[in-house]
């Protein structure tokens, strides 16, 4: 999502991270300047490009130094390093820590940006409402945007560290498993314009309320400069909250959207059909019909809350609007595809990235016209002492779309099979395995199946499983999971 060419030097990666670049490597710079510009960011050495500068992160299980011969041999034009590895004929910059380098280097790419930087977080829904502002934004000049789900820690500082000095919009995803989080991804970020999707029960592990997620999420607001305005959901329980938290964190405007009658950017009904949805919208009072290529109230909700960012910006709405047309779901998040498997012809409602009570409810209404015979459901994460009570309260949904078959991954999701018409078959596959092999020999010709569980569950697997097999071309997973908070 960098239409614009990034290019740092070593010189000025050594000077924002006050790092050495090794002898040999600046024997190199000064041989041939050009030949060590850099052009991007990894942290993988299986995601490495050409001109990347490879940062040796540790790690829990491994560290990022055994892996500087891979990062070379993918053509990285440097790495960053707190040992230098003279085996290795790599530059090399080495500094005292490489994560806190990376939050340096991040600082400097921030610093140099001259255009308008959205920050977006909340409890569902980060990912595809930053697809859709990168895809609006887009229409309007170059947009630089967080990668997959790049919202933490150190996927926050790999964007911005990413960040072109001549886009003319950037838009950072942010998430959090504790307080405090955002609050330290905000102030590196610096956004002008800060958008909270929704507040919900995700991550209830890890904290003892609702109101503590909210007040968390809210600490967005704390790195606003610029245009300095807030986009809320005026829908939210917690819209008054967040809205008087951005009052008092110095936002100069906030703008509502939702289905809300005051809202400013509100969704007024949506026509479903075989291919999305039409919108009726009332942009800032100002009536607007548009398209998505897309299923779910939820994201035509989401849609009206990327509008009131563009607005935010100065820029129509209802030109970015139409444009949304274009912009499918990222993989993992609701995508639908059809082919040939093992002779059936299937289709597939891929939203095998992640799940929680909230994303749950949500994906089951956007069923409800096209209800599928086979769903297989990998078990919700990190809801501490709510996770019974979670599971069991999907069994009611999933008696409503009357599937044929549910194929439950995980403890969790296995108990919830108790609660499920005795109409519906139940499978509760020992592991990943099992239930890909249950989901092959129960196919149908003209099947619909819906794939929906965390990413950390593994429903993502049964994914690719069929999209190995199936034809004609089918979405390829591209998410890494180690990247994303909620």
């Amino acid at each position: 999502m960098t239409p614009a060419q990034l290019f740092w030097t070593i010189d000025e990666i050594a000077a924002a991270t006050d790092g050495q670049p090794h002898s040999d490597a600046a024997a190199n710079i000064t041989a041939n300047i050009s030949a060590t510009s850099i052009t991007g960011i990894s942290i993988d050495s299986r995601d490495t490009k050409p001109g990347d500068l490879f940062v040796a992160l540790p790690g829990t299980t491994s560290d990022g130094h055994k892996f500087l011969p891979a990062a070379m041999a993918a053509g990285a034009s440097a790495a960053l390093v707190t040992q230098i590895d003279n085996a290795v004929a790599l530059p090399q910059i080495c500094v005292r820590d490489c994560l806190q380098a990376l939050r340096q280097l991040a600082m400097a790419g921030r610093q140099r940006f001259q255009g308008i930087e959205f920050g977006i977080t909340g409890s569902v829904g980060k990912t595809g409402s930053k697809d859709m502002l990168w895809h609006a934004l887009s229409q309007f000049g170059s947009c630089h945007a967080s990668q997959r789900s790049f919202n933490n820690h150190i996927g926050v500082p790999v964007t911005l560290a990413s960040l072109p000095a001549d886009a003319d919009f950037a838009v950072q995803e942010m998430g959090m498993n504790a307080a405090g989080e955002i609050a330290s991804l905000t102030r590196l970020t610096r956004p002008q314009i800060g958008f909270i999707t929704r507040i919900a029960d995700t991550h209830r592990e890890f904290f003892t309320s609702t109101a503590d997620i909210a007040a968390a999420k809210a600490e967005i607001f704390q790195g606003l400069e610029g245009l300095s305005t807030a986009i809320l959901n005026h829908d939210d329980a917690f819209f008054e909250n967040l809205r008087t938290a951005a009052i008092q964190a110095g936002a100069k405007k906030v703008i509502s959207f939702g289905r809300h009658q005051e809202a400013d950017y509100r969704l007024l009904s949506i026509d479903h059909h075989d291919a999305g949805m039409m919108i009726h919208a009332s942009l800032a009072r100002s009536p607007c019909i548009f398209t998505l290529r897309m299923y779910g109230s939820h994201l035509a909700e989401n849609a009206m809350g990327v509008l009131a960012c563009v607005a935010a910006a100065g820029l129509p709405a209802d030109k970015a609007a139409a444009a949304l047309v274009d912009c499918l779901p990222p993989t993992g998040r609701g995508r639908r595809f059809s082919g040939i498997y093992h002779s059936r012809n299937i289709s597939i409602i891929d939203d095998s990235y992640n799940a929680s009570p909230a994303s749950m409810s949500a994906a089951f209404a956007s069923l409800a016209n096209t209800p599928p015979q086979i769903m297989v459901l990998s078990e919700m994460r990190e809801l501490g002492e709510a996770t019974a009570a979670a599971h069991a309260a999907l069994a009611p949904h999933i008696n409503k779309l009357a599937p044929r078959l549910v194929i439950t991954i995980g403890a969790a999701m296995h108990d919830m099979l108790d609660g499920l018409d005795e109409s519906i078959s139940g499978f509760a596959a020992a592991d990943i395995s099992a239930a890909i092999a249950h989901l092959t020999q129960s196919i149908c010709d003209g099947d619909r199946i819906f794939i929906k569980g965390s990413n950390g569950s593994g429903a993502w697997r049964v994914r690719d499983a069929l999209c190995a097999a199936i034809t004609p071309d089918a979405p390829q997973n591209t998410v890494k999971g180690a990247s994303h908070a909620a």
